[in-house]
């Protein structure tokens, strides 16, 4: 080898080490760009920031989305598409998760801190379609007026540009949308005593600011549920969660007096249940009609002069939800 030949492998080598270093730095420089994107990304769902949502909702969450099937009959079924399920809004402390229904209605949860799920619900297409906006907010047994409160929801009025918070003292604040015009709130510090003693108020409005809906939480909202021994005639039904067409028993209180129960099966027979001291009551359904209550029963009290003084209604799980389905 020549001199210059020895001198131009030199050079290419130099240059190809060159070229290297710089690809490598390249790779580097991406690389630090996709970190700093995801650090980014996770510091939005920390924060809340309104533009970043859409990663995947948590195993739990799955399962509680899912298990608003649970037990009912095919017919019934929303069948939320929760493989899909994602974030839409987020807080600070709190994230909304979002499945999709074939109507283009959802099923949300709210997952509050310590990945503390709220209790999935759903919003079939015909509510989104007849409600302005939908909103849900978890409650607490024992509540204080310091208990944070967070309010989550859609807004669906095609019309609604915005959506604000209405305080007991008429002061009002924007709610910032998440994705597809999800929303999750959560109350001020300063401001929960006063949601827990009166309630808020959501308005949806239009680009010229006129309110086009609104929902109401009332004073009551997260008052302790009253006693059944405060009700006339209070009726629990006892299923078994695998299929929620059937009621296996009945059990209860009942008071103004009663000296008797009567169940009407609405073909013409009729149960008698008697009463405990002090008003308690069970019943357990004979098994040639633990299927008969997709149409609803009525409970009767009586008198020992047999007198009505109390009626409830006794219905299968399955046929209250398929009446608040349809109702919604």
């Amino acid at each position: 080898m020549n001199a210059n030949d020895a001198l131009q492998d030199d050079l290419v080598a130099a240059y190809g080490g060159l070229l290297e270093r710089r690809r490598r730095r390249r790779r580097l420089a991406r690389t630090a760009a996709i970190a700093c994107a995801g650090g980014l990304v996770l510091a939005g769902a920390g924060l809340g920031a309104a533009a970043l949502f859409g990663w995947p909702a948590p195993l739990h969450v799955k399962n509680e989305l899912a298990a608003v099937d649970q037990g009912l009959p095919a017919d019934l079924r929303l069948n939320p598409d929760v493989e899909h399920a994602r974030a839409v809004a987020a807080t600070a402390t709190a994230t909304l998760y979002a499945a999709s229904l074939r109507d283009g209605g959802s099923c949300t949860e709210i997952v509050t801190a310590g990945e503390r799920g709220r209790g999935a619900t759903c919003a079939t297409g015909a509510e989104v379609a007849s409600r302005a906006l939908v909103m849900t907010v978890p409650s607490d047994a024992g509540a204080s007026p310091q208990t944070p409160v967070v309010v989550g929801g859609r807004l669906n009025a095609k019309n609604a540009a915005k959506l604000e918070v209405r305080y007991a003292d008429g002061s009002a604040e924007p709610v910032r949308l998440g994705d597809d015009r999800f929303f999750l709130l959560e109350v001020p510090a300063a401001r929960l005593a006063s949601v827990h003693a009166v309630g808020l108020e959501l308005l949806a409005r239009d680009e010229a600011g006129a309110v086009v809906g609104q929902e109401q939480l009332p004073a009551d909202w997260d008052d302790p549920a009253v006693p059944d021994e405060q009700s006339p005639l209070y009726v629990s039904t006892r299923s078994d969660e695998s299929d929620f067409t059937k009621v296996y028993g009945i059990e209860g209180h009942v008071g103004a007096g009663a000296a008797t129960l009567e169940l009407d099966y609405g073909d013409g027979t009729k149960a008698t249940i008697l009463p405990r001291p002090g008003g308690s009551y069970e019943y357990t359904i004979p098994p040639q009609r633990v299927g008969a209550f997709m149409q609803p029963r009525m409970l009767i009290a009586r008198t020992s002069d047999g007198r009505v003084v109390a009626s409830a209604t006794v219905a299968a799980v399955a046929y209250w939800r398929a009446r608040e389905r349809s109702s919604g």
